[in-house]
């Protein structure tokens, strides 16, 4: 059984995975724990923003993970660092950018600034079972069509699926990302996946 991605700790506990689950657990429609029957994180709901974002000719921007020093963390660099990080969307990055070329790989995946080797792990584990992975990456989601800078990506938390909407500015240091990236430039699932999974 793949390792499904789980979120940082919670009031320092973390629940291991359950060996007992059935893979068709993750699948099951309209059953609580399922994709379909989801937790929205912050109570953002994904489509609503979206759509409000574009009726107003706006990209989001989110306020609950605002694209500042206080959305890394404290620990994470010296504070000096910390007020050189640049935010940038993959619209300012590349002409056309995509979400996921030509499906996805643990090749994809590159270790940024910080040593998160064990996030390229989570990720590449997800790649090897492409039913899990569409789970916790949507299809409903792109730069091309409906784009308004705003993404989301779901993640299995004691027992449930939980919807987490992020806007698509990432952390740069010294011109380089701060976090995972991908091999080739225009592909943006793992740097995404991973600020849904830092906030």
């Amino acid at each position: 059984m793949a390792v499904p991605v789980f979120p940082p700790q919670e009031k320092g506990r973390m629940l291991a995975p359950s060996s007992a689950m059935p893979e068709q657990g993750w699948q099951t429609s309209g059953a609580a724990g399922s994709p379909q029957n989801l937790r929205k994180f912050k109570s953002q709901d994904f489509r609503e923003l979206r759509a409000s974002c574009l009726s107003q000719g706006l990209l989001f921007e989110d306020s609950t993970f605002p694209a500042h020093a206080s959305s890394i963390g404290p620990s994470l660099l010296p504070q000096e660092k910390l007020w050189r990080i640049q935010w940038k969307r993959p619209t300012e990055l590349q002409r056309n950018p995509h979400l996921i070329t030509d499906g996805v790989s643990r090749f994809d995946i590159m270790q940024g600034e910080i040593g998160d080797c064990w996030m390229l792990a989570a990720l590449g584990s997800l790649t090897l079972r492409k039913q899990f992975l569409e789970n916790v990456l949507p299809k409903d989601q792109g730069f091309q069509e409906d784009y308004a800078g705003i993404f989301h990506f779901r993640f299995w938390q004691y027992g449930e699926w939980v919807d987490v909407v992020i806007d698509d500015r990432l952390p740069f240091l010294n011109g380089r990302y701060l976090s995972v990236h991908p091999r080739t430039s225009n592909e943006f699932w793992p740097s995404l996946l991973e600020k849904a999974y830092a906030k």
